[in-house]
């Protein structure tokens, strides 16, 4: 007997059902569309949402911004100063023999204070001592500066060289952008490759295994008619059931080889992928592809990439030298002050004072730290010379290998693409043997195991073909332009 439930359970159930039809909907209506792409709208995607190459592109405008940035220390220098101080103990000065003003003058100008300064000083220039035992306080204890600085360069060869670096360093961003762009549109291609690979291996072993059962049924049939033996019937069946785990394991390599992808396109995660066509439509056109010829490594990003910086160490050195030549400056200074003992604004005098000026400096001695500096580039010099050799003679052989796989592929396409021939061939005659009773189930297994190998031989050197193409490529740096400027 079903016990009834009560009215707070009934609500409690319709709650969550109400929720659970909620998230239903709402996980169909925020199902992504499924992304369907070529290898040329994978590349294109790629190149504009990967974030390696916007960062990469970011920084040939972060050096351009450094290249304005050093022709602006060329142009004049304007600077608003504005300062107070106040006066702690104001500083005492000291008149010698002979100080004198010049000429009569008048008490009634001056405040009591500034009276009893006037008697101070009178003293002192009567005094017979060589200097006055008596000081006066100068100055007023707030001061307050408001005023234009101008500084103008006139010979400084280090600005002008540090123009030439930083257009050696633009050259060199673009140069580190393009090799991302390369990288990238490698990256893009094998993986690009491996997911066909992935399908098509799939698609292999679910054929396989859909004529297989077929077959099975076959001779279970025949065996229910006692035609075949019962070994025939659990010989196919294992063969059948051998399958399945390489078919669970082509399913989690098309969905790593799809998550990589999605991850060099910039993709989300979520989104369905699918990559159109299959590794037989590269075999029919791979004949007659263009194998770079061209195996000098004027193109290779890594050599241009070591040139530049060898560029930059010797602007470096030369910029260090120029450590040692004069410099001349020249300033001008446009100043109103103000000095009073409290804070009564309305009476405060601005007074206005400016001075133009020229500085010539001329380094002598600083311990030796150019001389050091000099020997530091020097040796950074002979590291980059001596890199680059090391790295050019891996490229060259990188090279010849490419070119050995590639050519190794091709024959095994197309040995691979006869053995495909014949052991569909050879399966055909087996399975009719073997349905005249003059052949074995074990001898049907072996046929079809070898058309599955051959299958899957011929479209792995299919990939590997594609692979060591692109690998090549890289190398060259083929195929990728240099990177323009706005």
């Amino acid at each position: 007997m079903r016990k009834e439930m009560n009215k707070p359970q009934l609500i409690t159930r319709f709650v969550l059902l109400l929720f659970g039809l909620t998230a239903l909907f709402t996980t169909s209506a925020q199902q992504p569309d499924s992304l369907r792409v070529d290898l040329p709208m994978a590349l294109s995607i790629a190149l504009s949402e990967n974030p390696t190459v916007k960062v990469a592109d970011m920084e040939i405008t972060k050096k351009q911004y450094a290249k304005k940035s050093a022709y602006g220390a060329l142009l004049p220098q304007l600077d608003i100063i504005g300062q107070y101080q106040r006066a702690i103990k104001r500083q005492t000065v000291y008149f010698d023999e002979g100080f004198g003003f010049g000429g009569e003058v008048d008490p009634t100008q001056y405040t009591p204070e500034e009276q009893k300064i006037m008697e101070v000083l009178g003293k002192m220039m009567g005094g017979g001592s060589e200097t006055s035992g008596e000081g006066i306080q100068m100055g007023r204890f707030n001061v307050w500066s408001a005023g234009l600085n101008v500084n103008l360069p006139i010979v400084m060869p280090s600005l002008w060289k540090n123009i030439q670096m930083s257009e050696v360093d633009i050259r060199l961003a673009m140069e580190k952008a393009r090799s991302s762009r390369i990288d990238l549109t490698n990256q893009v291609k094998k993986s690009y490759f491996s997911l066909l690979l992935a399908q098509d291996s799939y698609a292999v072993l679910k054929k396989t295994y859909e004529n297989d059962s077929i077959n099975l049924e076959n001779i279970r049939n025949r065996f229910n008619q006692g035609v075949v033996a019962e070994y025939d019937v659990i010989t196919a069946d294992v063969r059948l059931k051998s399958l399945i785990p390489n078919i669970l394991q082509s399913e989690n390599m098309m969905k790593i080889a799809e998550l990589q992808l999605k991850m060099l396109m910039g993709v989300d995660g979520e989104i369905p992928l699918k990559v159109m066509g299959s590794l037989d439509d590269y075999e029919a056109t791979m004949f007659d592809a263009i194998i770079p010829a061209d195996t000098s490594l004027i193109n290779n990003s890594d050599i241009k990439q070591f040139d530049l910086q060898a560029e930059q160490a010797k602007n470096a050195f030369e910029m260090q030298k120029l450590q040692f030549s004069p410099t001349l400056v020249t300033s001008f200074n446009w100043t109103y002050m103000s000095q009073n003992n409290d804070f009564r604004f309305s009476n405060y005098r601005w007074d206005p004072y400016s001075m133009l000026g020229v500085t010539l400096q001329i380094p002598i001695f600083n311990g030796g730290q150019r001389y050091h500096n000099l020997k530091q580039f020097e040796v950074q010099l002979f590291q980059l010379r001596e890199q680059r050799k090391d790295v050019e003679r891996g490229l060259k052989l990188s090279i010849k290998n490419n070119y050995d796989l590639i050519n190794k592929s091709i024959e095994q396409v197309v040995a691979t693409q006869s053995s495909v021939a014949q052991a569909r061939k050879g399966h055909v005659i087996t399975l009719k043997r073997y349905e005249t009773g003059m052949g074995t189930i074990v001898d049907v297994n072996a046929a079809a195991l070898a058309v599955l190998n051959a299958e899957l031989q011929y479209r792995n050197a299919i990939y590997d073909y594609l692979s060591a193409k692109s690998d090549l490529e890289k190398v060259l740096g083929y195929d990728i332009a240099p990177v323009q400027l706005d």
